[in-house]
């Protein structure tokens, strides 16, 4: 489950499973896992009143 955006959201469904395939062999060449550390920022403001 890798696709979130981006190009390989648009691949064909047989396309898709190719990379996905690929992505995994090399994961498992590495130990078979891997970690991403990430972190969201959401940023608010207040909508200003029509004059």
């Amino acid at each position: 489950m890798m696709p979130a955006q981006g190009t390989l959201t648009r691949l064909p469904v047989d396309a898709l499973a190719a990379v996905l395939d690929e992505v995994g062999a090399a994961v498992d060449a590495l130990g078979g896992c891997s970690t991403m550390s990430y972190t969201t920022v959401a940023l608010t403001a207040p909508r200003s009143a029509s004059t």
